[in-house]
This record gives structure tokens, C-alpha cells and sequence, in this order.
């Protein structure tokens, strides 16, 4: 049985306790699964009954990259400054990549309504925007903070570096236990979308302004 995230001093031991019991055999396990709430949630393009026009902008999301420890079927938390567990019992029902590339791009069609927001095996090259993600911390932390950390980049239609901006969030769990370290970890990604939204909208207000192609570059480094 999962212990809980404890608040306060108590969550790094419950963490580390988590690990240990994982191991224990000879007891019977309750699995739990967990789903983004942003992720299977349907979201229209544009208001019901309201077609974009063909003109409309278009953006391609690619699958977010995940850093190894984090491509497995188990939350991760972070027990210390150097060490990271995955949970056997507490799983995601569905690959994590997949999830957060859903739940992107429900952000992306929700802050850009005048935009398609596509997959990129629908749109490839053709987008007038393509975003790409690789994602380096998405966990549970000892000292009750759900942390998120990567990178993003967006490319033009030809595939050229429009921007590549890095990204950290912390948030502090709300409750103990998975379910909150989950929605608190949706949360902070909902944020990431927001912030790639905003770029967009900056970078195709730029192109406007000086009446030429979003235009690319140079890339930056975290």
C-alpha cells in the first residue's frame, strides 16, 4: 500500500520509505495509474461552429523527448540531491510522452485560438511553426516540491531556430500523495505551454512588424 507525500520535514523519509517498500516482497501490491487531466481532455480549434480558414497559421507539436530515467512506466520522485527512484505502484497509464504532447497541445489550441495546432506527422514541414520539447525533470521532490525542467525550441517552416529557451518550475504539493503530486506536475506543464504560446504569438508579431518571415536565430544555451 502507497504510503502518502507527506507535507513538511516528513516527506524526504516518506520518499525514501517508498523506495524501500517497493522492494518488499511476499505482500500484496494495489497498483494506481495516473493520467495528465490536461491530456485526454477533447478541445475544439476554434469556437463550435466557427471553421479556421485555410489561411490559418499552423503549428506542429513533435512528441516530447524524455530524459531516460524518466521514459518508464513509474512516477519518478527524488528522494536526495542525487538520487531519483521510479515507483512500481504508482504508474502512468499511458506513455508519459505521449500524455504531455496531448496535453501541449491542448494548451497551444487553447491560447492560440486562430491557430492549427497539429501533430507532426500531420503537418511535417509544411507548419508555419514547429515545436520541439525535450524534458529533463518532471518528478516528485524530498522537500514536497514538484519540479520540471527541459528545454524548447520552435523552427520555422523550413526548419530553421526561431527561438530555444530553457525552463524550470517548481511547485510546492497542495496535499500528500500521488494524485497531488500528479495534478501539481500537470499544472507546472500547463505553465511550460503557456510560455511556448507567448513566444509564438511574439515571435509572429515581430515577423509582422517588419513585414518579412519569422526569421531564425542563432541558438541559445541554458
Amino acid at each position: 500500500m502507497m504510503m502518502p507525500l507527506l507535507n513538511a520535514s516528513g516527506r524526504g523519509a516518506a520518499l525514501v520509505a517508498l523506495a524501500l517498500l517497493a522492494g518488499c516482497a511476499g505482500q500484496s501490491t494495489e497498483f494506481h495509474r495516473y493520467t495528465l487531466p490536461l491530456a485526454d481532455q477533447r478541445t475544439a480549434a476554434a469556437e463550435p461552429g466557427v471553421s479556421l480558414p485555410d489561411s490559418a497559421p499552423t503549428v506542429a507539436v513533435s512528441s516530447v523527448r524524455l530524459a531516460d530515467y524518466l521514459d518508464g512506466q513509474g512516477v519518478v520522485y527524488q528522494t536526495s540531491d542525487i538520487e531519483v527512484n521510479e515507483a512500481q505502484a504508482n504508474l502512468w497509464a499511458d506513455s508519459l510522452s505521449a500524455q504531455l504532447t496531448r496535453s501541449l497541445q491542448r494548451t497551444l489550441s487553447d491560447r492560440l485560438k486562430d491557430h492549427r495546432v497539429l501533430g507532426e506527422t500531420l503537418s511535417g514541414d509544411r507548419a508555419d511553426t514547429g515545436v520541439r520539447i525535450t524534458l529533463s525533470r518532471f518528478q516528485g521532490r524530498y522537500d514536497g516540491m514538484a519540479v520540471l525542467a527541459g528545454q524548447y525550441q520552435l523552427r520555422n517552416a523550413g526548419g530553421g531556430l526561431l527561438a530555444q529557451q530553457p525552463f524550470e518550475i517548481e511547485r510546492p504539493l497542495e496535499d500528500d500523495g500521488y494524485p497531488a503530486l500528479v495534478r501539481t506536475l500537470s499544472q507546472g506543464w500547463e505553465n511550460v505551454g503557456e510560455q511556448i504560446a507567448d513566444e509564438i504569438t511574439r515571435q509572429e508579431q515581430m515577423a509582422s512588424s517588419t513585414g518579412l518571415p519569422a526569421r531564425s536565430t542563432p541558438a541559445t544555451t541554458p
